[in-house]
């Protein structure tokens, strides 16, 4: 009996250690999950002399946060040209549709040519607005010669944007905690390099969110109003008789000079030929003289 009572306390004992050291596990565990960064790299190491290290290799747990678009992105552009009887009317209309729908103008030229008046016109438009102005244009005063209307979706790319912004922004925020904790000039260098080469980033795809959400907000459409200006016939004014004649008798002494110097330009070929010519003819006077 007592010592199967031994026996049981000495079990009791050691499950009761094995439990606190399980616990002691758990709780040294969980330390090291609150120290260590979850999704970027290893905070620190200290090496033997208890110096700081600082380890920059990011690790397989990098938390990745994927935004969701409550919409698609599309960016539309459209080129549309159209002649018009009145271009004043036209375009004093075209300036009267453009403040109605809170439009603007990011360019405009006015052309002068030999064959027609006109007005380039680059609108930026609300794009909720982009359907009714154009269906407007198409339908107001003039004939409507070309048109070419293009729509991109960038839903993709805004996504992957802004799913690499928002974690370049924490690995931006988990290096300023290592420079904060950084001992040694390398190690503050080191991680310095690292912030000023994300802080780029970050201001890189900034710029393109940016760029992208501008063309989405507003479309542009380029709008060429012309007037083809009617023909009318300019016959040639020609000289006297006495200025043409002038003029002949000049080209005719030009001719002469360019004919000349052509001469003694070429006065090899102008001897060889000669050559030829009496050689050839001296064969046939002789040869008369034998018959």
């Amino acid at each position: 009996m007592k010592k199967t009572l031994s026996i049981s306390i000495c079990l009791l004992f050691i499950i009761s250690c094995n439990s606190h050291e399980d616990k002691k596990n758990a709780a040294i565990d969980l330390d090291t999950k609150l120290v260590s960064p979850p999704a970027m790299m290893e905070m620190e190491s200290v090496s033997r002399n208890g110096t700081y290290q600082a380890n920059f290799t990011p690790t397989n747990t990098v938390e990745t946060n994927t935004p969701t678009i409550a919409k698609k992105k599309i960016i539309k552009d459209g080129n549309i040209s159209v002649q018009v009887a009145d271009l004043e009317k036209a375009k004093k209309s075209m300036n009267e549709l453009v403040k109605s729908m809170n439009a603007y103008y990011e360019n405009e030229n006015y052309n002068n040519n030999e064959s027609t008046f006109s007005y380039d016109l680059k609108i930026r438009i609300p794009s909720q607005n982009f359907e009714k102005i154009l269906s407007l244009v198409e339908n107001g005063v003039g004939e409507i010669t070309s048109k070419n209307i293009e729509a991109r979706d960038v839903t993709e790319e805004f996504m992957d944007i802004q799913t690499r912004l928002t974690n370049k922004k924490n690995y931006l925020k988990k290096y300023n905690e290592l420079l904060s904790k950084a001992k040694s000039i390398k190690d503050i260098l080191d991680i310095e390099e690292q912030i000023r080469v994300l802080q780029e980033e970050i201001e890189s795809s900034e710029g393109r969110l940016n760029f992208l959400s501008d063309q989405v907000s507003y479309s542009t459409l380029n709008v060429n109003l012309f007037k083809t200006k009617e023909f009318i016939y300019k016959p040639v004014a020609k000289d006297s008789f006495f200025e043409r004649l002038k003029s002949s008798l000049g080209n005719g002494w030009n001719g002469i000079v360019d004919f000349v110097l052509l001469i003694f330009k070429n006065w090899p070929i102008v001897i060889l030929t000669i050559g030829v010519i009496f050689s050839i003819r001296k064969y046939y006077k002789n040869k008369k003289k034998k018959v």
